[in-house]
């Protein structure tokens, strides 16, 4: 519970930064198995993006006060547990979709917080990946999920990924190598530098999409750094380095590119063909 909650405040920090600089998604997940702790979340996200204040939330505005009595009409919570069902229906969904385009009521934007997002079928998955795909410019969709396994590979490539989770997952010594060599390679200015690190891949995809993984995290941590956070950092090194070489916009393209290519391990893509899409998205990312 203790390491629950100290993801919570270094993503509540991550996020309440990007709101107030303008660059928040208009579709992000939140994976945490608390529930209680991941709608808290939200709710303060919610709250941020709707308060008129000049630090959100300030707490103070008309918008902060309905929102924190739960009464702000923009503000728009949907569980997939019910004691109908435990999943989201794909009519419920397709409602929910076309009220999207509805405009808000009181604030310049609208909310949606669809809780327990495990629960959605295939077919409801689906329904919400097509305004996901293209939102109305003042929606947002803040989807909770106790397991983010269960959400489709193609919603999972349309938001931005917050995890509360406490990972289980130990990093072996090698693995630490490998991280700290790909960092290195992804900021050299020598391209031929990324072509022969991914090259020691080509035989592994699933070492390829562990690392992946790993990297995604280190991206996100030199994210909160650049957004002012001071914690500890499983490698500090490297997220100094990447803090200090790249934009934030540029961060969050490398966590996305992360994101991406570890859905086409997932999907057993060609060993080469990943290799070469490794230098090439993450070249992007970059904007080398």
């Amino acid at each position: 519970m203790e390491e629950t909650e100290k993801n919570f405040d270094i993503v509540c920090e991550t996020v309440l930064k990007a709101v107030n600089n303008g660059n928040f998604p208009h579709g992000v997940l939140i994976e945490c198995e608390d529930e209680e702790v991941s709608l808290r979340l939200a709710k303060l996200t919610a709250n941020a993006i709707l308060c008129t204040g000049e630090h959100k939330p300030c707490g103070e505005c008309t918008a902060c006060r309905k929102a924190i009595g739960n009464n702000h009409p923009d503000i728009i919570e949907t569980d997939g547990r019910t004691k109908k069902s435990d999943a989201f229906t794909v009519d419920s969904v397709r409602e929910i979709r076309g009220n999207a385009f509805i405009v808000p009521n009181e604030a310049n934007a609208k909310v949606y917080i669809l809780k327990n997002g495990q629960n959605m079928n295939e077919q409801a998955q689906n329904a919400i990946l097509k305004i996901l795909e293209e939102p109305p410019s003042y929606v947002y969709f803040i989807i909770l999920t106790t397991q983010k396994s269960k959400m489709l590979e193609t919603v999972l490539s349309r938001v931005s990924v917050y995890s509360l989770a406490v990972s289980n997952q130990s990093i072996t010594d090698d693995e630490k190598e490998y991280v700290k060599e790909f960092v290195a390679a992804v900021l050299s200015p020598n391209e031929l530098k990324l072509m022969e690190h991914t090259s020691k891949y080509i035989k592994n995809n699933r070492l390829a999409g562990r690392i992946l993984e790993l990297l995604s995290e280190v991206c996100l941590d030199a994210l909160k750094q650049k957004n002012g956070f001071t914690g500890d950092f499983l490698f500090p090194d490297e997220v100094s380095a990447l803090c200090g070489s790249l934009t934030a916009k540029s961060l969050m393209n490398l966590v996305n590119a992360c994101n991406e290519l570890c859905l086409s391990v997932k999907r057993n893509i060609n060993n080469n063909l990943l290799t070469v899409r490794m230098c090439y998205e993450l070249k992007r990312a970059i904007g080398r």
